[in-house]
């Protein structure tokens, strides 16, 4: 009977064991599985960002070849009068920068044949997912970089017998003043929301900031303003040398010592680093049209954007300009708001700052969005399309004067007639020098 018992007991504690074990290797075999399918999901994952990032770069391709269409629209109309009577560089810009989406979305009226052919397009498309592309012009012409003083620039602005009006002030003092504002008014802006950021700002001194700024872009030789002392010492004390140099990216902000991270972010969605070197007419906001006129009257601006941008209850036409030149004739005799001699000043100070008065833009900011799954990729860029730079006026004498060009090259004028008009003469003497842009270049890339 114990022998019973106890065999009894034995197998009960085996059975129990074995029970144990069983139970363990579930639960480790539930687990197991459980991570699989957790890797599974990653490896999936990651497959589909790296296809949601081929539809990004797809995109950034198709935008520089968007650009490249323009690029060589714009030089043929520029070499062609004519053909820049009837088609102008506006027209060209909004083609390229229409937004565009994949797969193809056809309005609710599409055809037979427009939905076979879609079909037929994204059946032979290489594109897996979807994508969306958006250009835009970047217009604004409120750059730190433009903040930099010529050598020449800050000896005058030291000399007290230099007195300037408003109208003559270099373009920096314009931007230098417009910045202050701007960045004035976020901080005011972000305190009156935020209780916390104005218990921690509320004594910013945001014209020291700018004065930082200026002295962190410029050479130490060109810069000499009544801050120069106090700036120098916080850089000296932290063993930090300033670059002195023009920002190549926006997010070198984060270098000046007395730009936090709050600030920054607060105020570089406001700003390009980049050279906006056309400063594009039918673009212009109000601010950028009073800080290129700062005598400006309100009326004068309210008509400025009613001939440009017309008016439905006066019915009166939009007119986009056409050239530099049809500009500066609402500017100047038209609107009267500077004279003549005025606006040739303010267009040579402008130009001495690397600004150009034109009709249309030549630097774009590129947006693509890959997704693919649940994954989504972003590309920001920034692609400049340069102007050709001009020969020296010394190549091309020696051009001239080299008996191995062909002579049937050179431009000749015909001065054998004696009756030109001498009105005609200034007339071509003020005209357009046509723009040649060469091919796109990302200059700035960024990835979210």
């Amino acid at each position: 009977m114990k022998n019973n018992s106890i065999l009894k007991n034995d197998s009960g504690m085996a059975i129990m064991m074995v029970m144990s074990v069983i139970a363990i290797l579930a639960f480790l075999l539930a687990d197991f599985t459980f991570e699989s399918k957790i890797n599974k999901i990653k490896v999936y994952n990651q497959q589909d960002k790296l296809q949601a990032r081929l539809n990004a770069e797809a995109g950034l391709n198709l935008a520089l070849a968007k650009l490249k269409l323009y690029q060589e629209g714009r030089n043929l109309i520029e070499k062609n009068k004519q053909l820049k009577e009837f088609i102008q560089p506006s027209m060209i810009e909004s083609v390229i920068t229409m937004d565009n989406m994949f797969p193809i979305i056809l309005p609710p009226g599409a055809n037979i044949l427009q939905k076979t052919a879609i079909n037929e397009f994204e059946k032979n498309s290489l594109i897996r997912g979807r994508l969306n592309l958006s250009i835009s012009t970047v217009s604004g012409f409120l750059n730190p970089n433009n903040l930099r003083v010529s050598q020449e620039k800050s000896k005058k602005s030291n000399d007290p017998d230099n007195s300037e009006d408003e109208e003559s002030t270099s373009p920096h003092d314009y931007i230098e003043k417009k910045l202050l504002e701007t960045l004035n008014q976020a901080l005011e802006k972000e305190k009156e929301k935020n209780e916390e950021f104005d218990e921690i700002y509320g004594n910013v001194n945001a014209e020291l900031l700018i004065k930082e700024l200026k002295f962190f872009v410029n050479d130490p030789k060109n810069f000499n303003d009544s801050e120069r002392a106090e700036i120098e010492a916080t850089y000296l004390a932290a063993d930090i040398i300033p670059k002195h140099a023009p920002l190549n990216s926006i997010d070198e902000l984060h270098l000046l010592l007395g730009w936090n991270d709050s600030i920054v972010k607060l105020f570089k969605d406001k700003l390009t680093v980049h050279e906006v070197s056309i400063i594009a007419v039918n673009e212009l906001t109000e601010e950028q049209l009073k800080l290129l006129f700062p005598s400006i009257t309100p009326v004068q601006i309210e008509e400025f954007f009613k001939h440009r941008d017309g008016d439905e209850e006066l019915k009166i036409k939009a007119q986009e300009f056409k050239s530099e030149k049809d500009f500066k004739e609402l500017v100047v005799n038209k609107l009267a708001i500077v004279d003549n001699q005025t606006y040739d000043d303010r267009k040579k100070e402008y130009e001495q700052a690397g600004l150009r008065i034109a009709v249309a833009g030549k630097l774009y900011k590129i947006s693509s969005k890959g997704f693919f799954g649940r994954a989504e990729y972003s590309i920001t860029a920034f692609a400049d399309l340069p102007i050709k730079p001009e020969p020296e006026p010394e190549e091309e004498e020696k051009n001239k004067n080299d008996p191995n060009t062909d002579p049937n090259n050179i431009d000749k004028t015909d001065t054998t007639n004696t009756n030109t008009d001498p009105d005609d003469d200034k007339e071509d003497k003020e005209e357009e020098k046509p723009i040649e842009l060469l091919s796109p270049r990302i200059i700035e890339v960024r990835i979210e």
